[in-house]
């Protein structure tokens, strides 16, 4: 199309351009402003267009379609487009450069492939946190995302979700856009930085022991012998949901009585091996069988194995009669029966593969009460024996006597 065939641009004029026949398309410049023009299709749609030499080379830059975008509105986005030319702004280079720009889903698909997947214990995990607190912002790009929208978000999580849930939605996307930074995918800041996280009170909840023999009735009782096997492995055994969920017929040694748990298994990366009882031992030949799949409690789902079983968990607190315990506790509540048995704080820490001592502490400073109580007792009856021993010496006392 020859740039002669202008026309006044108005919203008679280019409702009136016809479809362009024996063609693809056709081109028709205004004649009031300099480079625009308007593309009709043989589908008749209409689409605004600015043209212009930028740095020695002839540029196109969409401005928008019609009718959406009127006669007027594209004229005034045409004289900006000129207008940031003359100051040396390059507009079609930019949005190259927006276009090539990742998105937060893409960013994530990145840190899943090179970062998470080095750990087969949590990228499920974490993959379903992204779609669940992130998914809406999976085509946002990198750039798109301030400070304040991610306040805000961290904010609604914490609200419709909980502290914990927000913090961790939280600790995540820092952790993608720091890698995102250091793989050369995002060149801004990260928005996730200096955002204060809420105030989390460690959870100390344990079975009590009134609790005990009512929760073991309700595993007897219990008619799935799936989720009846796995909470009593994560009662006997302390270690966590995730570990017992994906435990692996090769990681077990019936010989040796060992439960090898690989350290990319595990949340500290260190692998442990743990030493099993033999009802533990017994459970496990229980399940195994000719035709068993990889994992000892084999799923349908994506991830090869069971998944946490909310609704049986509920179940079974119901026929109990125990509010507010999560399957977590059951980890907590082993080591606070071992604390109080006498077990010392070191052979906690090695059952339940802690990393830091300090954390062994707090489970065991919170849980080891009872033990505490009857120390405290014994000191009690220590200093009443010890003050009467002291008034039956006392000569002034024998006196009054």
């Amino acid at each position: 199309m020859d740039e002669n065939n202008r026309i006044n641009f108005t919203k008679k004029t280019i409702e009136g351009l016809e479809p362009p026949s024996g063609k693809q398309q056709e081109r028709y410049y205004d004649s009031k402003t300099r480079g625009l023009f308007i593309l009709v299709t043989t589908a008749g749609a209409k689409t605004f267009y600015v043209r212009r030499k930028v740095k020695g080379r002839s540029e196109l830059y969409v401005l928008g379609r019609f009718p959406e975008l009127t006669v007027e509105k594209a004229r005034a986005k045409a004289g900006a487009f000129h207008s940031a030319v003359t100051d040396g702004k390059n507009l079609v280079e930019a949005r190259r450069a927006e276009r090539a720009e990742h998105t937060l889903g893409e960013l994530f698909d990145e840190y899943m492939e090179r970062h998470l997947k080095k750990s087969r214990k949590t990228w499920k995990v974490l993959e379903d946190n992204f779609n669940r607190y992130f998914g809406h912002w999976k085509n946002h790009r990198l750039s798109a995302i301030t400070r304040v929208d991610v306040e805000k978000l961290h904010h609604s999580i914490g609200q419709s979700r909980g502290r914990y849930a927000a913090n961790r939605a939280l600790d995540l996307l820092r952790a993608m856009f720091n890698k995102g930074i250091r793989w050369q995918l995002h060149k801004g800041d990260n928005p996730a930085v200096g955002i204060s996280e809420f105030t989390e009170q460690p959870r100390d909840r344990v079975l009590q022991p009134e609790e005990v023999e009512r929760f073991f009735r309700a595993i007897d009782e219990e008619v799935d012998p799936d989720f009846k096997d796995f909470i009593t492995l994560c009662l006997l055994t302390g270690q966590r949901k995730s570990n017992v969920l994906s435990m692996r017929w090769c990681d077990i040694d019936f010989k040796g009585h060992h439960w090898n748990i690989p350290g990319e298994e595990m949340k500290n990366n260190q692998s442990l091996t743990l030493a099993l009882s033999q009802p533990e031992i017994d459970l496990l030949k229980s399940r195994k069988k000719p035709n068993r799949k990889e994992f000892v409690f084999p799923g349908d789902g994506r991830t090869g194995h069971y998944v946490e079983p909310k609704r049986a968990w509920a179940r079974l607190l119901k026929r109990a009669g125990i509010a507010d315990l999560h399957i977590h506790d059951l980890r907590r509540s082993l080591a606070s029966f071992m604390a109080n048995s006498g077990a010392d704080v070191s052979l906690i820490k090695s059952a339940l593969n802690h990393k830091d001592i300090k954390t062994t502490l707090s489970v065991y400073v919170r849980t080891a009460r009872s033990a505490e109580l009857s120390a405290r007792e014994k000191a009690h009856s220590l200093m009443k024996e010890l003050a009467k021993a002291s008034d039956d010496s006392d000569p002034a006392s024998t006196e009054q006597n």
